[in-house]
């Protein structure tokens, strides 16, 4: 398309803004018609006339003349200049014809009257440019509300704006309001060309007007360039000097111009969502870099994790293997047994550092299914207590239940993960010789589950950071044979089954792991409960 003229520096701010919301004679309405302040004129000396005939009697000539006085300032101040002049000519005449002797007669003026209407003229003279000054001080009080008041109402909605869209919307919202006209705000994102409100045109121009102010950043069509007869008219949204967005107007009574008081408005409008805008492109730009950060800090710690926690079992393995190989013939059968035994071991180690990777990349990315049945604690407990009873044959437990333990309705092997990885984190920092302590209890609601140790015990600033991913509280040799990733993946489980668990210190020192499952009953259970069935 052909460049539009520039003929107007739209997106130019002015110097004064008192200049430009300074309100021009044309827009006073009814203030400049000679017609109407005529009559006006007319009806006050008529007015005038009537009211003073009754009091002809009771009061002075010269008192009465004090009622056209106030006729013409009356008529000074709401109509100017000129209709206070003819008030002050025809009011001295009809005094002269109604009042003076002989009445209803025109005689030679007296010196009297001449004084009266020299006077006269000039109070309708001087009326004039104060009414006009008035009331230009009062439109431009009523515009400056106006300005104000349409910021204010924008500021409100840009502050609660949480997104791009909601700054467009607002400010269209806000133009519309403001200009009484047709607006829309339209921007482009990934290469699509968005609309708030939706844009219900066909109109080719509109959007190619729109087009081109995108990509030139400057304003275009009608009140812009002098040779364009179309309806429309387009201002961009500036920020840093680029347009991040267009102003698309349409004004629906076809004004000949657009007031500078508009002008500014609009762009004052779009100044304050350009900011916002720009805010919230920032705050989303720190929110991404800092998921960046954290992304590429927890791949380091994985990676460093994993390489450290995965070398120990395969070296021992490794080590165990080759003795095996090639001193077969040297060794008795107790060491054979020995080695075998340390292959089985550190393989089970192994496994569960690969599956608690494998479960973890699962929950994160929701494509672990949680497949529900009804199964009995006791008989979770008691599964997680036979696998522990594997790797360390000489843990001492204490297991204290009630009569009857409650039935849950969740995926039995996730919760039994859940259970082991808590357990085998208190067998790893309690002493040999301590007994670590399973109880279980709850009440209508919830099946609570703890598990206490006699380790050394955790601070209290950090009894929620052992929930954290590869987070590991160093503990002399118990650090080496911990990743840091058994609770996190446990409270993500139990999180699965709206379930809870967390870490407070024990009653005789150490630390005590409450678990928390929701109880689901056939005569309770919700919808999603019913479709598991």
């Amino acid at each position: 398309m052909t460049e539009p003229d520039k003929t107007v520096p739209a997106n130019q701010p002015a110097d004064d803004r008192r200049e430009l919301m300074r309100p021009e004679v044309e827009l006073l309405p009814g203030r400049n018609s000679s017609r109407y302040g005529l009559l006006f004129a007319l009806g006050a000396v008529l007015l005038t006339t009537l009211v003073a005939a009754p009091l002809y009697f009771f009061v002075s000539l010269p008192a009465l003349k004090l009622l056209y006085v106030l006729a013409v300032v009356v008529t000074g101040l709401r109509e100017g200049s000129r209709p206070a002049l003819v008030v002050a000519i025809l009011g001295l005449l009809a005094h002269s014809f109604v009042f003076n002797v002989p009445h209803f007669h025109f005689g030679l003026p007296s010196q009297d009257d001449l004084y009266s209407l020299v006077i006269f003229s000039l109070i309708a003279l001087a009326c004039g440019p104060v009414a006009l000054r008035i009331r230009s001080q009062f439109f431009e009080l009523h515009l400056s509300n106006r300005y104000l008041e349409a910021l204010r109402l924008l500021g409100q909605d840009l502050s609660v704006a949480e997104d791009t869209a909601a700054v467009w919307r607002a400010t269209a919202r806000e133009l519309r309001s403001a200009l009484q006209t047709d607006c829309w705000l339209l921007y482009s994102e990934n290469e699509v060309l968005h609309s708030e409100p939706p844009l219900e045109t066909r109109d080719e121009k509109a959007l190619q007007l729109v087009t081109w102010t995108l990509g030139h950043s400057l304003p275009t069509g009608r009140f812009v360039n002098e040779r364009d007869d179309s309806v429309w008219t387009v201002f961009p949204v500036m920020h840093e000097g680029k347009a991040v967005a267009a102003t698309l107007l349409h004004f629906n009574k076809n004004p000949d111009r657009l007031p500078d008081f508009d002008r500014e408005l609009i762009l004052a409008i779009m100044r304050q969502a350009a900011a916002t805008w720009g805010r919230i492109q920032l705050s989303s730009d720190l929110e991404h870099a800092r998921v960046h950060a954290e992304m590429e800090q927890l791949r380091s710690a994985m990676l460093s994790s994993v390489s450290h926690d995965l070398r120990s079992p395969l070296s021992a393995i490794m080590g165990a293997a080759e003795s095996l190989c090639l001193l077969d013939r040297q060794l008795s059968a107790e060491d054979r047994r020995e080695l075998a035994s340390m292959i089985r071991m550190e393989s089970h180690r192994l496994d569960s550092y690969i599956q608690n990777l494998l479960d973890m990349t699962r929950l994160e990315n929701g494509a672990l299914k949680i497949e529900r049945d009804w199964v009995s604690v006791g008989d979770l407990v008691g599964s997680a207590i036979s696998r522990l009873k594997r790797y360390f044959p000489s843990v001492r437990l204490e297991y204290h239940a009630v009569e009857e333990p409650p039935l849950l309705y969740v995926n039995p092997a996730l919760i039994e993960q859940a259970l082991f990885n808590i357990i085998e984190n208190a067998v790893k920092y309690s002493p040999p010789e301590e007994a670590i302590v399973i109880r279980i209890s709850g009440d209508d609601a919830f099946c609570r589950i703890e598990i206490e140790d006699k380790g050394p015990g955790i601070p209290e600033h950090l009894l929620e950071k052992v929930f954290d991913m590869f987070y590991v509280i160093g503990e002399g040799d118990h650090r080496k044979h911990g990743t840091g990733m058994g609770l996190a993946i446990c409270r993500s489980m139990l999180a699965a089954h709206e379930g809870t668990v967390w870490a407070e210190p024990g009653h005789t020192g150490g630390t005590r792991f409450v678990v928390e499952v929701p109880l689901v009953y056939p005569d309770n259970r919700n919808d999603s409960f019913n479709e598991d069935l």
